[in-house]
């Protein structure tokens, strides 16, 4: 039958055994076989946590990434040009990891950039619950004052509380 391919989106036709058992995973894009020696490369895993963001729906992220219209660059399907990019851009420091520059757009070499938590913290996409319209700034109506905060390894660091939610922006960027 014919099938679309998760990585490049093109059809391309085989046995539903072979996409049933796993034998098939892409058009042939991407060689999920793993024959290019790369895997033990320290650039591997964040490759292929791109990769299943974007593509597989079975992911836990999916919903954030793929579901969304969120693709990997063709040049990026193999591997090793995503290393290459890696080798000259990573600033080879503990901690660091891919950012997208628009949270709206893919990955490619032009919206990916490296950065630390903080960095990537500040720069995360807006909760659907949020009403402010910018990330780490809520209102409280009790008190009549706008708060900015700031998430750091998983815990919340108030910054302050404001009586406009301008000098709250102001004060949480």
């Amino acid at each position: 039958g014919l099938y679309e391919c998760p990585y490049c989106r093109k059809e391309f036709e085989t046995n539903i055994q072979s996409v049933k058992c796993g034998d098939t995973k892409s058009c042939g894009c991407v060689n999920l076989r793993i024959t290019h020696g790369l895997r033990s490369n320290k650039f591997y895993q964040t490759w292929n946590g791109m990769i299943q963001r974007c593509t597989n729906t079975n992911t836990h992220d999916y919903k954030y990434y793929g579901a969304r219209g969120i693709t990997v660059c063709e040049e990026w399907l193999d591997v090793s040009n995503f290393i290459a990019w890696c080798d000259l851009t990573h600033p080879n420091q503990e901690g660091y990891t891919l950012d997208r520059i628009n949270n709206d757009k893919g990955y490619s070499p032009e919206n990916c950039t490296w950065s630390d938590k903080t960095t990537q913290a500040i720069n995360q996409r807006r909760m659907k619950n949020n009403k402010s319209g910018y990330v780490g700034v809520r209102y409280h109506s009790r008190d009549g004052v706008w708060t900015a905060y700031i998430s750091v390894n998983n815990t919340r660091k108030y910054i302050g509380s404001f009586p406009t939610i301008e000098e709250a922006v102001l004060a949480r960027d």
